[in-house]
């Protein structure tokens, strides 16, 4: 018998105390998740590439990280046909027009990391119904 496993939401994010933010905000909505951290855009490449069979239910990216930072991994998932389905959300503190117009034109949903512990609840339950969403 298969085990069943959680749907994952696979966050790109360098820094462990966003990362642990995101996952108690996720864990305190349901516990129908689990959330994996990527530390950078080459992270994301190699846990796609190792889980080809069981890709993440969402991709949430942040933009400024180390080695291959948000806005180069999501260029590079939305130009593989295996994974440029697959639903992502830009999560950044990024107020650039231009990182939104980037994620408007690659139908990237795009949310600026939040100050307020409620905000943060309102934006795990939208990456919740997304990641449900079939590609």
């Amino acid at each position: 018998m298969k085990s069943v496993t959680k749907p994952v939401i696979l966050y790109a994010e360098d820094d462990y105390d966003d990362f642990e933010g995101l996952r108690d905000a996720l864990e305190q909505l349901s516990n129908t998740h689990t959330l994996v951290q990527a530390k950078n855009g080459t992270e994301v490449q190699a846990y796609l590439q190792k889980n080809e069979e069981d890709l993440p239910g969402l991709i949430v990216l942040d933009l400024n990280m180390p080695v291959m930072d948000g806005k180069e991994t999501l260029l590079w998932l939305k130009n593989h046909n295996r994974y440029s389905t697959i639903p992502t959300m830009v999560f950044t503190t990024s107020s650039r027009d231009e990182d939104l117009k980037l994620c408007k034109s690659y139908d990237c949903t795009f949310f600026r990391k939040p100050t307020l512990y409620r905000d943060l609840l309102h934006i795990g339950r939208t990456m919740l119904q997304m990641s449900e969403q079939p590609s």
